[in-house]
């Protein structure tokens, strides 16, 4: 018997729900999707529960209407700026006699590294695995073999609780269960970084609506993630200032004219903010819109470029740099982010398999969770248990939802 999964994302402008059937070999056939418009999130975070919820519920209950089936928990993506990663590493001595590694040994080592504790009113979401050092060498899988000390490490997210007990609550009032929360960096990078891209190194730019999220890979391990609270709606409020004109006008010159660089050949012309040369219309350089719009992108690249600093290696980003994202749909935004991050920047593809009408950049964090929440990310020697990644029991004590996982 197939086994159906759910993805949900709350974003800025769009609550997006996806109902996936798990099939005999372990891929995933999406039967069910929808979106709602969402009014109750701002850069990334809720500020009307009942417009979120409504949203939510909404592309739920669509989503399991096309798929003829309903979902009993989901995977749920978390971004916003409350959002904070570092680094966290442990270690533990070979206990066996014969100085062959056990599980039990690299457990220890976990533990060290997830003992310290998150700020009061914190709570750890996501705790990462980096790559595992025996005796100081880097190693897949050390159980079974010969040496003294076992070190790992762990790219630990946290954030605030009131954060994450407003969107959990989202899902728990559809009389739902939240498999995994999964930080959106995370899950879309997972969509649309292979393994092979990876392990070369690679960082995924996920441009959203309210905020970008990002996520630099090293050696096929995560290295950092971030939230910058900007994103396309950004765009849309500049011009909006810039223009003096209202936000749908904006909008609409965004997405029909909007460019992250300025052609002097092809810009030189005036394109009207309502379109139909009525009373009340009028006309703005197609430059100006472009300027307006190149200022923001580049501000944006400046932050994220200024938060990598020292960790952009050329010979470790062999993968170069993948955008992704609503957002990054807009013309020309791949070569500004080569001029400011100094590196091959491109747009990403979707793996085969996926059908044009999902394969959309602002589809890559819903379906990335589905696929982040089927890997394995359990201790080597521990396979098939319950994800280190996973901290649901510890919210659902945290919300007061009963059930356990």
């Amino acid at each position: 018997m197939s086994k159906i999964i759910g993805a949900v994302e709350i974003g800025t402008s769009k609550a997006k729900a996806l109902i996936g059937e798990v099939t005999a070999n372990g891929s995933v056939h999406v039967v069910g999707m929808a979106t709602r418009l969402n009014d109750g999130m701002r850069k990334g975070e809720i500020v009307d529960f009942r417009k979120a919820a409504q949203a939510v519920h909404s592309a739920l209950a669509d989503a399991e209407k096309m798929s003829g089936t309903t979902v009993d928990e989901v995977y749920l993506a978390q971004t916003g700026s409350h959002l904070r990663g570092r680094m966290l590493r442990g270690s533990s001595s070979v206990s066996s006699s014969d100085n062959r590694v056990s599980a039990s040994d690299l457990q220890r080592a976990s533990e060290e590294a997830k003992r310290r504790q998150s700020e009061e009113d914190r709570t750890f979401v996501h705790h990462i695995r980096t790559p595992i050092l025996l005796d100081g060498r880097v190693v897949q899988d050390p159980v079974g073999m010969i040496g003294s000390k076992v070190d790992l490490g762990y790219w630990s997210v946290d954030g605030d609780d009131q954060a994450i007990k407003q969107a959990l609550h989202v899902i728990s009032n559809y009389s739902l269960d939240v498999k995994d929360l999964i930080i959106s960096s995370i899950a879309s990078s997972t969509m649309m970084a292979g393994p092979d891209l990876r392990r070369a190194g690679t960082l995924v730019i996920d441009m959203g609506a309210g905020v970008t999220d990002f996520a630099l890979y090293r050696q096929g391990f995560v290295a950092y993630t971030g939230v910058i609270p900007v994103g396309g709606d950004h765009l849309t409020g500049d011009l909006s200032m810039g223009l003096r004109i209202l936000e749908p006008y904006a909008e609409n010159l965004k997405i029909e004219h909007g460019k992250a660089f300025a052609d002097p050949i092809n810009d030189s012309d005036d394109v009207w903010i309502i379109g139909n040369k009525t009373i009340g219309d009028r006309s703005v350089p197609r430059k100006a819109i472009t300027d307006i719009i190149h200022v923001r992108i580049v501000e944006l690249f400046e932050i994220i470029s200024k938060e990598l600093e020292g960790l952009l290696d050329p010979d470790e980003l062999k993968g170069g740099v993948l955008l992704t994202g609503g957002a990054s749909k807009l013309p020309g935004i791949e070569q500004v982010a080569s001029k400011v991050l100094g590196f091959t920047v491109r747009k990403a593809n979707f793996p085969n398999g996926i059908s044009n009408d999902l394969a959309q950049p602002e589809n890559a964090t819903v379906l990335g969770l589905l696929h982040y929440g089927l890997e394995d990310h359990s201790l080597p020697g521990k396979r098939n248990e319950e994800p280190e990644s996973s901290f649901m029991g510890k919210f659902k004590k945290m919300v007061g939802l009963s059930s356990e996982l």
